[in-house]
């Protein structure tokens, strides 16, 4: 429907009766301010749409639990210790640590001395190793997230988690599994991967911003305010259809053919 950013651009001023632009990435007034609105626009209407995603910037991954190897726990004073191991932890944080013989327990991280060190309180006994855990009074374990405009879906075994919640670039949950599977929206900016639907919810939704910010036309606004709720319903519809659906047939066993299994 569109080859690049310029078109979808064009499209939307031409459904404003505007002039066309040359190149989105130009210097004048209206090409610059169609770049600034449709990088915007774009991941709005990317982050809308069906409840799980459209189905081309819907991406799926395995996450695993945070843990931090420590490698050496050693005497700072005589109250503190410096725990060696690559970390995301801050001042504040708690922490829990396991597999040692002399330290296992919760603890507040007390500072930060790089991204491969922290201290905390604990009388020093023993040079050890062991193993690190971000925790927290609400949830108890955190995965890093990959970068993403939205999460719509977390699961363990194919089975929904609803214990949990998106905060910074990590997700929290007291689920205790060592790793979680997730559904996620991606920013998709290559427009040969937009399909048609989508591409017209984009247009009528830039255009909409662009009244707002060229002409205030607020009844043109309007008639294309319907025009844009229409379009995403249908849209949503045909993303939604885009799937295969198995039927139940009965047929091979209507001829006279059983269903027993062979051992």
């Amino acid at each position: 429907m569109a080859t690049d950013s310029t078109a979808i651009s064009n499209l939307s001023l031409a459904r404003m009766g505007q002039e066309l632009i040359d190149d989105i990435d130009g210097t004048d007034i209206l090409e610059e301010k169609c770049k600034l609105l449709y990088s915007q626009c774009l991941e709005e209407v990317t982050t809308m749409g069906p409840e799980l995603g459209w189905k081309f910037a819907r991406r799926r991954k395995r996450l695993d639990r945070e843990e931090m190897s420590i490698t050496a726990i050693a005497l700072l004073t005589a109250t503190t210790v410096t725990v060696t191991a690559a970390h995301t932890l801050v001042e504040g944080d708690l922490v829990v640590i396991d597999d040692t013989t002399s330290y296992d327990g919760e603890y507040e991280v007390l500072s930060v001395t790089g991204t491969t060190s922290f201290t905390i309180t604990a009388t020093f006994v023993a040079t050890e190793t062991g193993t690190a855990y971000w925790t927290s009074s609400e949830y108890s374990y955190r995965y890093t997230m990959p970068t993403s405009l939205r999460i719509v879906s977390v699961q363990s075994g194919g089975v929904e988690v609803t214990d949990w919640v998106r905060e910074g670039v990590f997700l929290l949950t007291n689920y205790s599994d060592t790793d979680l599977d997730i559904i996620y929206v991606q920013s998709i900016t290559t427009t040969t991967l937009f399909p048609p639907h989508f591409t017209r919810v984009l247009v009528l939704y830039l255009a909409i911003a662009l009244h707002y910010n060229i002409t205030q036309d607020l009844k043109a606004i309007q008639l294309l305010a319907q025009e844009y709720d229409y379009a995403m319903s249908k849209a949503i519809a045909m993303d939604e259809r885009e799937k295969y659906v198995k039927e139940f047939s009965s047929s091979w066993v209507d001829i006279g053919n059983k269903t027993d299994t062979i051992e």
